[in-house]
């Protein structure tokens, strides 16, 4: 959840006009999603118990992300948010979010 909604519905609300993507992730550092969700209600900004971290590696469900900006024809740029720990991770990253543009836009 961010901000009290639940990112994928906001994204199918939202998803034929969407003509860019910022790829990022955020992982928990501690808690469950229950406890992200009533921390959130209301709040502004991001939640403590949330971190930047390797795209793929946390909370985003980027087959689902994917699918959904697919089917409304998607086809812009996608700007990545990454390297916090270094070049190494964003090289994962980058690796992770190639494997599913040619998984959802082949050819």
């Amino acid at each position: 959840y961010l901000a009290g909604e639940d990112p994928l519905e906001l994204l199918r609300r939202v998803s034929d006009r969407v003509v860019t993507m910022h790829a990022s992730d955020r992982y928990l550092i501690e808690g469950t999603i229950e406890d992200l969700r009533r921390e959130e209600t209301g709040a502004e900004g991001y939640a403590k118990r949330l971190r930047h971290g390797e795209i793929g590696k946390g909370l985003n469900d980027y087959d689902a992300i994917f699918s959904e900006l697919k089917s409304k024809g998607f086809n812009g740029w996608i700007s990545i948010e990454d390297g916090v720990e270094g070049m190494e991770q964003l090289e994962r990253s980058v690796t992770f979010l190639r494997r599913k543009i040619a998984e959802h836009w082949p050819g």
